[in-house]
């Protein structure tokens, strides 16, 4: 998985104007359950933990949601669970609405939720699948900077490999999750790693690589990425 991150000194890259974009958060748990298929309950248990929800609508229709955790990140696949910064927000769970696809909805999501939070935090992280191209293309284009590739070391446990020219930021985005700087990735993907950590002779991890098919019994990373009802996969795990 990859680690991205805005901080409030970056600069936010111009996008074009969509007539009828607005965004915000809502106090409808009903609608906010129906688009994002959930329970209420589950909807008020996220905002009992301090997680913001943000809806994107068109004309005053939801085309797009997503969430902003203000207290915790919780990456259950990653066995990750860590308390935020004051001055620190994990983005997380966004969906397109199947019908609105395609429209560039995502980026400009994402930079709405920078603008309205940049008075009250000073740094932005989220995550997505490396196999997940759409997901990142949408955080790039929001101006996010990707910093470094969350994966399972040798001995099971989680590490951040630093990208190139993103040292800095890496070890602070470790430090935030609470996990090592590593030099290399053991795979592709979460589903990857934490299998081929897993196998007793180790004999399987270069056939790993690039990720099997479903079929296959070791990698199921190939997956399909566009979850049914999103445009990109969620960015952010629970």
């Amino acid at each position: 998985m990859s680690l991205a991150t805005f901080w409030i000194e970056d600069t936010i890259a111009p996008l074009s104007p969509l007539p009828g974009f607005t965004v915000g958060t809502t106090q409808d748990w009903h609608e906010l359950a129906r688009i994002n298929q959930l329970s209420d309950a589950e909807v008020i248990e996220r905002r009992n933990d301090g997680h913001r929800p943000y809806v994107a609508r068109i004309n005053d229709q939801p085309v797009a949601y997503g969430w902003l955790a203000t207290r915790k990140i919780s990456i259950g696949e990653l066995n990750i669970n860590v308390d935020l910064p004051p001055d620190d927000r994990y983005l997380w769970d966004f969906a397109t609405l199947p019908e609105w696809q395609g429209r560039g909805l995502y980026p400009r999501l994402l930079q709405s939720i920078l603008e309205q939070e940049s008075q009250n935090a000073r740094r932005f992280w989220i995550i997505h699948a490396p196999e997940n191209l759409p997901s990142g293309a949408g955080m790039n284009k929001a101006g996010f900077e990707f910093v470094g590739q969350l994966s399972f070391t040798v001995d099971g446990n989680v590490g951040l490999a630093p990208y190139p020219d993103s040292t800095e930021r890496a070890r602070t985005g470790a430090n935030l999750l609470q996990v090592p700087l590593i030099e290399t990735v053991l795979a592709p993907c979460w589903h990857c790693g934490s299998m081929v950590a897993r196998l007793p002779d180790r004999a399987d991890i270069d056939s790993c690589w690039p990720p099997r098919r479903m079929s296959e019994s070791v990698c199921c990373c190939s997956v399909e990425v566009n979850h049914p009802k999103t445009s990109v996969a969620s960015t952010g795990l629970s």
